[in-house]
C-alpha cells in the first residue's frame, strides 16, 4: 500500500512562533493534511514601511503571457494606518510575518515553482495583512527594498520607492493611478453561469456498490436552479454519461467504466465490456472533457484511500484502461515539473534517490485532487521498497481541466464560511460555491475579493460525497445545459432559497 503524503503598534513586523511540518501521511491520498511548512522563526529587523511601485509580472499559469503596460500605475502603500494594494485599501491593518519553505509554500498554494520567478532561496519571509474587515494581502519579501504579491492570477513585483510621504494616513490618491484594463478584470460580472459538480458517494451495502450522482447549478443573476442527474455528466462536443458498473469474470466481480454519448445511448448503442477491466473495486478521482482520473484495487474495498493504483485514461480509448503519459497531458513542460517536483520533493524527504524511481511508472500516475479550491496535480512515486506521493508544482493545462480560476482568496473564503473544505468561483464571477461538510452554499460575487454576507441559497450534500467535476458553463450555453438537466434528471426541491 503506498505512502501518501507529510498591533498595529508600528508596521515593525512581528516574528511568528508558530512551527509546523509538512505533513504525508497515513493513506489520504491528497494534500488534505498538507501545510507549507514554516521554519525556526527570525527575528525582524525590517519592515515593509512605505510606498512600492511596479517592477514585473508574471502570470501564474505556465506559458500564459501578460501585458505588462496593464501595470505600470500599479502600486502598493504600507502605513500604520492603512494597507494599499492597487485600488483595495483596508483601514487599521495588522501586519504579521512568518519564515516559510519557499517550495512548499508556493506548492501548496498556488501550485507553481517559485524558480519561474526567480526566487532561489530556500526559506522566504511572508506578511500576512488583515484588518477587521479580514484577510487583505500576504507580501513576500525578496530582500530588503522588492516584495511581491499575488493578486488574481498574476504575481506581482515591485520595488520601494526612494522617497515616500510622511502624511500617508491622510493622504488620498487621484484618479491618474487608475488605468489598465487588467485592474477591473475582478469585478467584471457575466450573471448567467452554471456548472456540473459530480460527486461520489460512498459506497454502500455488502456488495459496496459504488455511487455517483451529478448537480446542475445555475444562477441568471435573479433565480437558482439544482437539478440532479443520476451518474456523471460531463461535456464534450455533445453531453456524455460515465457510470461504474460490475461484471462476473471467472466467478468474480469486477468493475468497469461505461461512457457514452447520450445520443448513442438513446439508440441503444451501450458499450460492451472488454477483456481489460482495470481492477475488482474502481473509483472516479476526477472526470474531466478528456480524461478521467482513476483508483483501482483487485483486494477487497476498505476506504477510498486505500486503493493500491491511480492513474489517468483517456476518455477516447478508455476501454484499454492505459495509463496516460504526463507527455500526453502536458507535454515537455509536464515532463520537466515532475521531474523537478520528484527531486525537490525526495531531497526533502532523504533516504529515497531519484535512481530509485521507476520513472516511466511515474510518469504515468498522473492524478488531480481538490485543495484549497483548486484541482492539484500529482503522482505516485515508486521504488523497489517504497512508494511516495508526489505533489507537482504545475497547473492542470487546459485540455485536462478547462477552467479553474478564482478571483475570491481562500484566505477570504475561510473568514467568511470558517467550516469551507473546497470552493468553485464561475467563470465571470456570476456566484461562488463554497463547499463544507453538509452544504454548497452559492454567495454572489460583489466585488473584488469580496462575496454577499448572506448566501443565496443553499444545496444539501453528504459529508461522505467527494466532488470530482466543475464543468462551467456561461452565457447562452447555460439555457442549453439546462435543457439537457431537465431530460437527464430532476429538480432538487430540498434546495434552502435564503434570498
Amino acid at each position: 500500500m503506498r505512502k501518501m503524503r507529510g498591533k498595529h503598534n508600528r508596521i515593525l513586523i512581528l516574528a511568528a512562533l508558530l512551527t509546523m511540518g509538512l505533513l504525508f501521511s497515513g493513506c489520504t491520498f491528497g494534500l488534505s493534511e498538507m501545510r507549507a511548512g514554516i521554519v525556526t522563526p527570525q527575528v525582524v529587523t525590517n519592515a515593509i514601511a512605505g510606498e512600492y511601485e511596479f517592477v514585473k509580472v508574471t502570470s501564474l499559469e505556465e506559458g500564459k503571457f501578460v501585458e505588462a503596460s496593464n501595470f505600470q500605475s500599479f502600486y502598493a502603500d504600507f502605513r500604520q494606518g492603512f494597507a494599499r494594494v492597487g485600488l483595495e485599501k483596508v483601514e487599521n491593518p495588522d501586519y504579521v510575518a512568518k519564515r516559510v519553505r519557499t517550495f512548499d509554500y508556493f506548492l501548496e498554494k498556488y501550485r507553481v515553482n517559485p524558480d519561474r520567478f526567480k526566487i532561489a532561496e530556500e526559506t522566504l519571509e511572508v506578511v500576512s495583512i488583515t484588518s477587521d474587515t479580514g484577510s487583505f494581502y500576504e507580501i513576500f519579501r525578496l530582500d530588503e527594498e522588492n516584495i511581491a504579491l499575488v493578486k488574481g492570477s498574476n504575481f506581482i513585483q515591485l520595488k520601494r520607492k526612494e522617497k515616500t510621504s510622511t502624511d500617508g494616513d491622510t493622504q488620498e490618491y487621484g484618479n491618474d493611478v487608475i488605468t489598465g484594463e487588467e485592474f477591473l478584470t475582478d469585478i467584471v460580472e457575466e450573471p448567467r453561469a452554471g456548472v456540473l459538480i459530480g460527486l461520489r458517494g460512498e459506497r454502500t451495502g455488502v456488495a459496496k456498490d459504488s455511487s455517483y450522482r451529478t448537480l446542475w447549478i445555475t444562477n441568471d443573476g435573479e433565480i437558482q436552479e439544482v437539478y440532479e442527474i443520476k451518474n456523471i455528466l460531463f461535456p464534450r462536443k455533445e453531453f456524455w454519461s460515465l457510470s461504474v458498473v460490475s461484471s462476473v469474470q471467472n466467478g468474480l466481480k469486477k468493475e468497469h467504466l461505461v461512457i457514452a454519448s447520450l445520443s448513442s445511448l438513446s439508440k441503444g448503442e451501450v458499450p460492451v465490456a472488454t477483456a481489460a477491466f482495470p481492477g475488482r473495486y474502481v473509483d472516479l478521482d476526477f472526470v474531466a472533457n478528456n480524461y478521467v482520473g482513476i483508483s483501482t484495487t483487485d483486494g477487497p474495498y476498505t476506504t477510498h484511500e486505500k486503493l493500491e493504483k491511480s492513474y489517468t485514461i483517456s476518455v477516447d480509448g478508455y476501454q484499454t484502461y492505459t495509463p496516460a503519459n504526463i507527455m500526453d497531458v502536458a507535454g515537455t513542460a509536464g515532463l520537466k515539473a515532475f521531474r523537478n517536483s520528484l527531486e525537490q520533493k525526495l531531497a526533502k524527504d532523504g533516504g529515497i534517490s531519484v535512481d530509485e524511481v521507476n520513472m516511466e511508472d511515474f510518469y504515468q500516475s498522473l492524478t488531480l485532487n481538490r485543495e484549497s479550491g483548486r484541482w492539484l496535480m500529482g503522482a505516485l512515486a515508486k521504488t523497489r521498497d517504497e512508494e511516495v506521493y508526489v505533489p507537482v508544482a504545475m497547473r492542470p493545462p487546459v485540455n485536462l481541466i478547462t477552467y479553474d480560476g478564482m478571483t475570491i482568496t481562500w484566505d477570504r473564503i475561510k473568514d467568511k464560511v470558517p467550516q469551507a473544505l473546497d470552493a468553485f468561483n464561475a467563470p465571470g464571477n456570476s456566484f461562488i460555491l463554497i463547499r463544507t461538510p453538509k452544504y454548497l452554499m452559492m454567495y454572489r460575487i460583489t466585488g473584488v475579493n469580496t462575496i454577499s454576507d448572506e448566501p443565496l441559497q443553499m444545496i444539501e450534500i453528504k459529508e461522505t460525497e467527494q466532488i470530482i467535476m466543475a464543468e462551467w458553463a456561461r452565457g447562452d450555453f447555460v439555457r442549453r445545459w439546462t435543457e439537457v438537466a431537465q431530460a437527464q434528471g430532476q429538480k432538487i426541491i430540498f434546495v434552502q432559497n435564503l434570498r
